[in-house]
């Protein structure tokens, strides 16, 4: 790299650009400054003379200016001499109402000045390598919400490409989860820090369809000399392989892992839940009890009468509406949480779609095995407890296979 001039001799230069950044005019003691004649610059971009790491940083300059005109905008940064030194200079510029003149003047840089100039872009390499090396996502934004840092592990996660703002950043949050990031910026620059905020993302893949992917963002406020936030930093881990084994867990604990249908505390816990909920309409229940499944396990053994169960817990989700749930209750027991039932014939008619599907042979291994339940239901539009909803059906079924109990006995009598 060329040498750094550096050395302040008092001299402003001053020129005119458009907004293309093209010069348009400069004073003739550009010469002195940086030893190029005003003709070699005119009608020549000016980023052409700037220091290739500063580049990011004018160019991002001169977009805040374009956009605040008659606001004067101050930038330092290394111009190249005509004989191929860098010039540290100080750069003000202010663009007219019409935005499409921008007025600059340049002076060089004291040693001082450029001393700590050094330093600060020292240290922001450091913190972009360190930050580029973490598995985490990093980012930084001011109080309007403009984004001021990122590495590049924050698009990776996001799937989303640099943005000039955070609700662009985060773009693929799903709009349910939006507001949880909105409170915590609006709080992390509040004062407050903010702790492991979920958030579930739809991030394109190749072929364009949403890939599901959750992540944790925390924030930290940033202050200034005062203590006033001027902005904040945060983090953000992918931690959709966590999420989805805690999903696969909480799927398995509330599964009968025999039937697939729903466990008893899980449907217990449905049932209570959507009772304890107001509802225009009412909720019912059907209390199902399969019929000689004793004597399936003792003639056939264990291991058919699984697979009767199984066959049985497929026959009642056949039955069902889409938004009905079946558990397994006990045994040979299952119940049906039926909601948005509008009144007690409803219900019946439910019970009776569920008995009429499980009637028939079922073919076990060539073992032809008849299946029979006694069904019963009942019906609230009033928050009562959910072991009275269950009570009343189970009453209900019990005497409708006590009453088929004996009407099959007066028959064998004949």
């Amino acid at each position: 790299m060329s040498e750094v001039e550096s050395e302040p001799d008092g001299l402003v230069v001053a020129m005119t650009r458009d907004a293309a950044g093209l010069v348009t005019w400069v004073e003739e003691s550009v010469v002195d400054l940086l030893g190029w004649q005003p003709d070699q610059l005119v009608g020549q971009p000016s980023t052409r003379l700037i220091h290739p790491e500063d580049q990011g940083p004018a160019v991002a300059a001169w977009m805040d200016m374009i956009t605040a005109p008659d606001e004067t905008w101050l930038w330092r940064g290394r111009y190249q001499s005509a004989d191929g030194r860098w010039v540290w200079v100080e750069v003000t510029n202010r663009c007219e109402l019409d935005g499409q003149t921008i007025h600059t003047t340049m002076q060089r840089v004291s040693v001082e000045q450029v001393g700590i100039e050094e330093e600060l872009r020292a240290r922001e390499e450091l913190l972009s390598r360190l930050s580029d090396a973490l598995p985490v996502g990093i980012f930084q934004f001011d109080r309007a919400g403009t984004i001021v840092f990122t590495n590049d592990q924050l698009f990776e996660i996001l799937g989303t490409a640099p943005a000039a703002r955070i609700d662009g950043q985060f773009a693929n949050v799903v709009p349910e989860d939006r507001a949880l990031l909105a409170r915590a910026a609006a709080a992390t620059l509040a004062g407050e820090r903010a702790d492991d905020v979920e958030l579930r993302l739809d991030v394109p893949r190749a072929d364009g369809v949403p890939c599901e992917r959750v992540c944790v963002v925390s924030l930290r406020p940033l202050t200034d000399s005062t203590g006033a936030p001027v902005g904040a930093v945060g983090c953000v881990n992918d931690v959709t392989d966590r999420v989805l084994l805690r999903r696969e867990l909480e799927v398995r604990a509330s599964i009968d892992a025999l039937t697939g249908c729903l466990n008893r505390g899980t449907v217990l816990q449905m049932l209570e839940d959507e009772l304890a909920t107001p509802r225009p309409e009412g909720t019912a229940v059907v209390f199902v009890d399969l019929d000689r499944f004793k004597f399936v396990n003792d003639r056939f053994g264990h291991a058919t009468g699984d697979a009767f169960l199984r066959c049985a817990a497929q026959r009642l989700h056949t039955a069902i509406r889409q938004q009905d749930r079946v558990g397994r209750f006990g045994g040979d027991e299952f119940l049906v949480l039926c909601p948005g039932v509008t009144d007690e014939q409803h219900a019946q008619r439910i019970a009776r779609r569920i008995r009429l599907a499980l009637e028939g042979p079922v073919d076990i291994n060539g073992a032809v095995i008849e299946l029979h339940a006694s069904v019963g239901s009942s019906w609230t539009a009033e928050p009562i407890p959910a072991d009275t909803l269950i009570e009343r059906a189970d009453a209900l079924m019990y005497a409708k296979k006590q009453a088929e109990r004996t009407r099959d006995e007066l028959v064998g009598t004949r």
